[in-house]
Parts: C-alpha cells; structure tokens; sequence
C-alpha cells in the first residue's frame, strides 16, 4: 500500500545531514511496516531489524556501554551480517529497550554514516523517565490512513489525485462516487489491516471483526499502565469515550465507578498512548495559541475504530435516513479531525466561549501561514451557523471561515463552504 509517509523516508534515506529517525505512533498503525518497505526499495533487502519485544535479550547489547561501534560489532556477529552505510538498521518496539532509545544521539554524533530507524508504541511513558537525545535524532509521527490513502490502496488512485487538485471542478456524478468512497473510508477507517482486507476482499463484517480484534488488543495493553491508573477506570473511559466525540469531555461521565482526579489521570494516559487526543479550547486573540479554561474534546483514533467502539451498524451509516443526527454530526466531526491530523495540523485545537450559559463552539481552528482559521463541520447540506456569527462578531479580524458539509463549493462573506472530502487538504 502507498502511504504519504514513504515520500518523507525517502527523502530522509538521502538527506546529508541524516539523523536517527523515531517513528512514533499508536499500535498496528503500520510503523514495522512502512521501515520494511524501506528496506526493501532503498536497502535491497540489506537490512538488519532487531525487535525489542521478541527478543528482549537484545537489552543486553546496550547494558555495558553507549559505545556504538562495539554494539554495531556485536549485531554484526548476531547477525552474520556486515553493516555498512547501505545497510538500514531498524530498532523496533524500542519502547522495551530504554537504553537503545538513549543510545540514538551516540549513532548521530560517532558513527552518522549508519542510517538508522527506531519504532515504538507508549513511548511517551518512557521518555518520561529517560533523557531525550534533543538534537540528535529525529521524530515522525505516524497516523492512521488517511482519506487519500485509502482510495489509492482501494484502487481509486484518479479520486485520491483529485483531492489535492486544488483548481478541479467535481460533477455530481463524481461527487456521488466520492461520498459513497467517504462512506467506506467512514466504515473501514484508516487502519492498515482493515484497509489491506477491504481492498482484497470488499467484507464489511470481516473488517468490523479486525476492528473488534484491534481494540481488544489496545484494551489488553491497559494492564501495563497500572499503577498509574486502574485497568476498569480506562475500559470506562475507553467504553463512554464514543458518547463524548463531537462534544466537550465532561469527566463524571467517563465512569461512574471511578472519582474525578482518577478519571483525569485515566483521560491522561489514554491521550499519551494516542487511543484519542485532546483537542484544545484556544483563545483568537493572536498566536501561537493559547489553552482557554479547563474544556477539551476528544478525537479518537481512527473513525473505523470509533464506529465499531460504538457499535453502529452498517444499515445505520450507509442508510443515514435511519440514523440519529447527532450520532452522524459526531461522525463527519471524527473525520475533519483525522484528516487534519493526518495532514500536519497537530495538536488540534477548537474554539468555545468560557463565559457561564454560553453555548457558542467552533469545532475546530487552526493556523495557516500566520493565518488564524477556524473551522465547522456539518455532516448534511445545510445547518445552523450561530456559533460562526458570534466568533466573527467578536474576532473582526478574523478574515475567512471554512464550513466543510454536503454543500457545494462557495463564498459568502467570510464564509467558505467546501465539500467534506476536502477536509485535510483545502483551506
């Protein structure tokens, strides 16, 4: 599959001034993956991975030293395999070896010429603990597919060219088969195991049991976080989460078993494992942003994953008729902000008035070029913009806002309808 990623990594395999590269990012997101297929287009197979979770007595090599070129010596003799400038080296699951992770700034500073690539999950937990190699190496974060992913990895290369074609002017027909693509991407969602099945086999249910599987696995890593925070208290979180999307967190009723100050801490550690993100109540007047009161949202991981959390059905989604409004808001809304993550805007913050029995809240802002912009979604043709009014009306300055919905593309003043599909890639 064509993920946006490769084109960062070869542009990092032929940088002069290359450093350790740390891919971060939440589990099966596809890391491992994408390192191989490195390996395999710019290494010709002359690479050398060492898993830190298979084999933890791999710790062993940086136990006695940082002397890089003994390690690299002794991975040579493990591996009965030279290692040269042409040869990637890949540290994976890194997160098990908190020594490695210490260990990249000495493969920057004494031996540079080595490419080298480390991959981890929760590695926020460690890095709390160890000192971070500043300056010395490099980090991508790695999200689930993106729009555009999905339809070149569906065979719909000409539709994923289209959305960055920012001069294209869509016919109805067209736009029908984007938004029947929209409804698939809605239910498959970006996971590189769920997309790989569908593209092969077109099964909705076997995706949704992957899906199930998936985040079966995110709740049996619960167990590694104690004592930060009971394992029941996350499964609560991670249960009612899905009722909160589209809304601001209210910590009382992410579980009922569990008081405020543990369900923080627990909201804490699911956002550092990156099973969702915050998104930040910011203040317009000027930038950079600045946190505004204590309100955040919630951004889950992956639509795919949050319908199925939710158990949605696929009548539900595909037949929307059926389907509550609000569920279907919380959906487009879960979209806008994957795409926007997926497309450089991170972290993600949104707009909400503090004042008491103030209701105003814009879904999204974010910056462009200096440029403060922010951002609602619809998920139909049409709906209130009274929340858009009274920003504008506050922050004169503002010069544009962008509505993403079912309508068509246009201008109205300050506002700048586009079509849902375009979000993460016009602004």
């Amino acid at each position: 599959m064509q993920r946006n990623a490769n084109n960062f990594l070869s542009t990092w395999v032929s940088k002069a001034d290359r450093k350790p590269l740390i891919l971060n990012g939440a589990r099966q997101i596809g890391k491992s993956w994408l390192v191989r297929n490195l390996g395999k287009t710019h290494f010709k197979n002359n690479f050398i991975e060492l898993n830190f979770e298979k084999k933890p007595q791999l710790n062993q090599l940086f136990e006695q030293d940082f002397d890089v070129k003994r390690i690299v010596s002794e991975i040579e003799l493990l591996d009965n395999q030279a290692i040269t400038k042409n040869t990637l080296l890949f540290f994976d699951e890194i997160q098990n070896c908190p020594k490695a992770i210490m260990a990249l700034r000495y493969f920057f500073e004494d031996m540079p010429e080595i490419p080298v690539i480390a991959a981890g999950s929760l590695l926020e937990f460690q890095l709390k603990n160890i000192p971070f190699p500043v300056g010395r190496v490099e980090l991508l974060e790695i999200f689930p597919m993106s729009f555009d992913e999905f339809l070149m990895a569906t065979g719909n290369e000409k539709l994923a060219t289209l959305l960055f074609n920012t001069n294209a002017t869509i016919s109805p027909i067209v736009e029908d088969k984007l938004y029947q693509e929209l409804l698939n991407y809605f239910w498959v969602g970006g996971m590189p195991e769920c997309v790989q099945h569908f593209a092969n086999h077109k099964n909705y249910a076997q995706v949704r049991k992957i899906q199930e599987d998936l985040l079966y696995t995110y709740q049996q890593d619960f167990s590694k976080y104690n004592p930060l925070v009971h394992k029941d208290c996350l499964l609560d979180i991670l249960s009612n989460i899905s009722q909160n999307i589209g809304g601001q967190v209210i910590y009382t009723k992410l579980s009922e078993r569990f008081k405020g100050p543990t369900i923080k801490k627990g909201v804490e550690v699911l956002s550092t494992a990156k099973i969702f993100r915050k998104v930040y109540n910011v203040s317009l007047h000027g930038l950079p942003f600045s946190v505004s009161g204590k309100q955040f949202k919630a951004c889950f991981i992956d639509i795919g994953l949050f319908l199925c959390l939710s158990k949605v059905s696929f009548e539900a989604l595909f037949y929307p008729q059926i389907a509550n409004s609000n569920f279907t808001g919380a959906w487009a809304e879960q979209f806008v902000g994957q795409q926007l993550l997926a497309n450089g805007c991170n972290p993600l913050y949104y707009w909400a008035r503090t004042l008491p029995n103030s209701s105003a809240e814009i879904d999204f802002v974010v910056e462009q070029k200096g440029e403060i912009i922010p951002i609602e979604v619809k998920s139909g043709k049409s709906g209130k913009l009274r929340s858009l009014h009274v920003l504008l009306s506050e922050y004169s300055e503002i010069k544009r806002v962008i509505i993403f919905s079912k309508s068509q593309t246009g201008v109205e003043g300050k506002l700048h309808f586009l079509p849902i599909y375009w979000a993460g890639y016009r602004f």
